[in-house]
C-alpha cells in the first residue's frame, strides 16, 4: 500500500477561504474594540467634564456671593451713608484716605471694589472665541499688578475673561479690646486666645462693625491673644490714624464685642495653561504678604471663562440688565466713578466650557445639540478634527451682600 496516495491536505482555495474569514472576523472584533474604546472614552471624558464643573461653579459661587460683605453693612450701604471714605484702609497715606483716594492703595488690596473685571477681547454675547487656538487681550487693559515677572503665575490665556474679588470671607472672630487708633498709630488689636490659629503672618485681615470696616495686615503670628499691626514695613504707612472718613463725618472707633475680625482675601480667577502638559485650567491666585507667588489650580480641562455682571442701577434690589465688563464702566473718567459702578453689580452670570483631558470621540463632539456650541452667547469654535468632547455650563450667581435692599 502507498501511504503516501492516502494522505489530504488543504488546498490552496481553501487557504485562502480560511485567511478571508479570519480576516473578516477580526476585522469585527476590531471593530467592536474599537466602539468599546470610543464608548470608554466619551464616558470617561464626559464625567471628567462634568466633574470639573461641579467643582468650577462651586469654587467661583462660594467667593462671588462673598462680594460686598463688610461684616452687618455691606459696602454699598456704607458707600450711601459716606461716599468715598466708607472704608479705613491702613494701606493710604491720612491725606489720601481723607481724600478718598484709594486708587492710591496697591491693586490688590482696593478693599473699597470688591469686584472687578477684565472683558476678553472679542467675546460677549454675539461674540466668539477658538478656544483651541485663543488671542488677543482684555478690556479694560490688565493693570500692571497682574502682568509680568510679579504678576500672575501662570499668566492668563486670552479668550477668558478674568475676574477679581475683594472679600471679606465669611469666618470671623469678636474683638475683645477697643481700639482707638485716634490716640496715634495702630498698634494691636486683641483677639481670643483660642482663636489664635486664625491669624497668619503676612495675611490681610478686615474689622467691621456696623458703622465702620477697615483692612490691616498682621505683622506676625498672634500670641496670647495679640497680633501687630503696627506701622512700617510692607505696605504699611507710617503716621495713618482713622479719626476722620475723609469728606463725611468723624467715625467711631472699632469697639470690643460690636466688632469682628475676617479674613480680607484678594483672588484672581482665570484660565491659564498648566506647565506640565499646557492643559487649560481654572487658576486662582491669592495675594499674600505683597505677593500674588504662583496661583493654585483649581479644576484641569477648563477652556474658557465667560462673565456678565447684573447692575442694580437704582439701587431698589432688582437687576435692571446684564452688561459685559467693559461695559460696566464705560464712560466713568475717575477711578471713584468706576468703583461706583462696580459697586453696582448684584449678580453675575458664570459661563464655563469645560473639555475632556484626553480625545474622547468624533469631531462632531465639539457641537451642542443644535450644532454650535456657545455659552453666555458667545460662539465657541474649534480647530478642526480634534475629537476632543466639550462642554458649556452656565449659571447665575446672586451677590447676596447687595440684592433685595440688603
Amino acid at each position: 500500500m502507498n501511504l503516501r496516495n492516502n494522505q489530504s491536505g488543504v488546498t490552496l482555495v481553501e487557504l485562502m477561504i480560511a485567511v478571508a474569514l479570519s480576516a473578516f472576523l477580526l476585522l469585527g472584533l476590531i471593530q467592536v474594540f474599537s466602539a468599546s474604546r470610543l464608548a470608554y472614552q466619551t464616558t470617561t471624558g464626559l464625567a471628567r467634564v462634568q466633574e470639573g464643573s461641579r467643582f468650577a461653579t462651586d469654587f467661583l459661587q462660594r467667593d462671588i456671593r462673598m462680594a460686598g460683605h463688610m461684616g452687618c453693612s455691606n459696602d454699598r450701604a456704607r458707600n450711601s451713608r459716606q461716599p468715598n471714605a466708607f472704608l479705613d484702609s491702613f494701606f493710604l497715606t491720612v491725606a489720601n484716605r481723607d481724600a478718598g483716594l484709594y486708587s492710591a492703595a496697591p491693586f490688590p488690596l482696593r478693599f473699597d471694589m470688591p469686584i472687578q473685571g477684565y472683558e476678553a477681547d472679542g467675546t460677549g454675547r454675539g461674540g466668539a472665541v477658538n478656544v483651541s487656538a485663543p488671542s488677543g487681550g482684555w478690556t479694560p487693559a490688565l493693570d500692571g499688578a497682574l502682568t509680568g515677572p510679579s504678576g500672575l503665575n501662570p499668566a492668563p490665556r486670552p479668550g477668558s475673561d478674568i475676574l477679581v474679588l475683594r472679600i471679606f470671607t465669611g469666618d470671623a472672630v469678636p474683638l475683645l479690646v477697643n481700639i482707638r487708633p485716634a490716640l496715634g498709630d495702630p498698634g494691636t488689636v486683641t483677639i481670643p486666645v483660642a482663636n489664635n490659629d486664625f491669624i497668619e503672618a503676612g495675611r490681610y485681615y478686615g474689622l467691621a462693625s456696623c458703622d465702620r470696616a477697615a483692612v490691616l495686615q498682621a505683622r506676625a503670628l498672634a500670641v496670647s491673644g495679640v497680633f501687630p499691626v503696627g506701622t512700617g514695613g510692607s505696605n504699611l504707612v507710617t503716621g495713618f490714624n482713622t479719626s476722620q472718613g475723609g469728606n463725611g463725618p468723624p467715625v467711631t472707633d472699632f469697639n470690643a464685642n460690636t466688632t469682628q475680625v475676617f479674613r480680607a482675601e484678594s483672588y484672581v480667577y482665570y484660565v491659564g495653561l498648566r506647565g506640565v502638559d499646557g492643559m487649560p485650567s481654572l487658576f486662582r491666585a491669592r495675594f499674600s504678604n505683597g505677593l500674588w507667588g504662583v496661583s493654585e489650580e483649581l479644576v484641569e480641562g477648563v477652556d474658557s471663562l465667560q462673565l456678565m455682571y447684573g447692575r442694580d442701577t437704582d439701587g431698589n434690589g432688582a437687576i435692571d440688565g446684564y452688561v459685559r465688563a467693559d461695559e460696566v464702566a464705560a464712560g466713568a473718567g475717575t477711578y471713584n466713578a468706576i468703583a461706583d459702578r462696580w459697586r453696582q453689580v448684584a449678580s453675575v452670570e458664570l459661563g464655563l466650557v469645560l473639555r475632556s483631558p484626553e480625545r474622547a470621540g468624533t469631531p462632531d463632539r465639539n457641537a451642542s445639540e443644535n450644532g454650535t456650541l456657545q455659552v453666555i452667547g458667545t460662539t465657541v469654535n474649534v480647530n478642526a478634527d480634534e475629537a476632543i468632547l466639550r462642554r458649556p455650563y452656565e449659571t447665575t450667581i446672586a451677590l447676596r451682600n447687595r440684592l433685595f435692599g440688603n
